[in-house]
């Protein structure tokens, strides 16, 4: 499967939601908890993804680390057993961290627009244009831009990495 996706920081939360709620088109789906335990994976990235309400997942992506629209290509994969698979995930290959956030989901066609509050790293919203055989790659390029436009004066700067990556330098730069 393949997405366009942007992460930027985000100084007004608050606003960037009443702004999302505030065009018809947008729909909200739903508040929670996600967890994501990083491995250090031979290539790409892997996590095992942990949210309410929802089976885990093991996902896994790669995409160039740019602070521009970007396509990623990901594959979701069940976990029918969860404690199996993390235990050889973590015996093969280590934990690299894990990341909790507050997510909240918002649908503008076929853009997942994500409001998060990543613990120890602050506020972001994410996007990624779905790329399907409804929704080309031109078409999902442009329901990302017309989310940005929707949105503007209300982002801060883009990020080039993953929340995995932004923690990793905070703590980094913090040591």
């Amino acid at each position: 499967m393949q997405n366009i996706e942007i992460k930027y920081r985000i100084a007004d939360p608050e606003r960037v939601a009443q702004r999302l709620t505030s065009i018809r088109e947008i729909k909200v789906q739903f508040r929670h908890y996600q967890k994501d335990i990083y491995f250090d994976a031979p290539e790409g990235r892997w996590k095992i993804r942990l949210e309410e309400n929802s089976r885990p997942f093991l996902i896994r992506y790669y995409r160039p680390d740019e602070d521009k629209p970007r396509i990623s290509d990901y594959t979701l994969t069940p976990l029918p057993d969860l404690k199996e698979t993390y235990a050889d995930l973590k015996t093969n290959y280590g934990v690299l961290a894990e990341v909790e956030k507050i997510r909240e989901l918002y649908l503008y066609k076929n853009v997942r627009i994500h409001l998060d509050e990543v613990t120890g790293l602050g506020w972001f919203l994410e996007l990624e244009s779905v790329i399907s055989e409804r929704y080309d790659r031109q078409v999902s390029q442009q329901h990302l831009q017309e989310v940005l436009g929707i949105l503007g004066g209300l982002l801060d700067e883009a990020e080039r990495g993953s929340y995995l990556d932004l923690l990793r330098s905070q703590r980094y730069l913090a040591g």
